[in-house]
């Protein structure tokens, strides 16, 4: 397909959904049975056009001390090493370390829950020098996994759409390095 014909029918579909989002902003304001105020337009004589606007009332305004709500923005970090092979083959004594460590660290957030959590691991690089991503990705879901058990209180339930974890593909990270970033609720 050429792109003048592709260039039209983007505006066509374009087109087709301003007008949709119009009849539908419009059909909303008629069964609210909000009125559309009128508009002065520029000049001091001449008429009101009416405006396209639906007369919406101003919001009140929040209270500061109301709860933005989402996940802050701020994240903080902390990171966490063991040998990737030993923790992906399920020894025993990896994962006690890593749950001393997320132990450890997690007192810095006394009072405080982690809301979502990213886990990015780095279990060393192929022959070719670049980054296992495999393994690395293993590295940080045995080390994900881990987290609700060593600390209950601070971090959420185990489920990869809370605590998901990814391979770090960072040069200057060291293998069986784990870095989790964590994010809060806004207060």
């Amino acid at each position: 397909m050429s792109g003048a014909r592709l260039a039209g029918w983007l505006f066509a579909d374009l087109l087709l959904v301003m007008v949709v989002v119009a009849l539908g902003g419009e059909k909303m304001t008629e069964g609210a049975g909000a009125r559309i105020r009128p508009e002065l337009t520029a000049g001091p004589t001449s008429t009101p056009a009416p405006s396209l606007t639906p007369a919406i009332p101003a919001p009140a305004p929040s209270s500061p001390a109301a709860p933005a709500g989402g996940l802050d923005p701020d994240t903080e970090s902390i990171t966490v090493r063991t040998d990737p092979e030993d923790l992906i083959g399920g020894s025993d004594g990896a994962a006690a370390s890593i749950r001393r460590q997320v132990v450890q660290k997690a007192m810095q957030f006394q009072g405080e829950r982690a809301a979502f959590v990213i886990v990015f691991g780095n279990a060393g690089r192929l022959p070719g020098g670049a980054v296992d991503t495999r393994s690395s990705t293993a590295y940080a879901e045995a080390v994900a996994k881990l987290l609700p058990a060593a600390a209950p209180d601070f971090f959420p339930p185990y489920d990869e759409k809370i605590i998901r974890s990814y391979h770090n593909t960072d040069p200057g990270v060291p293998s069986g390095t784990a870095e989790i970033e964590l994010f809060f609720l806004l207060h």
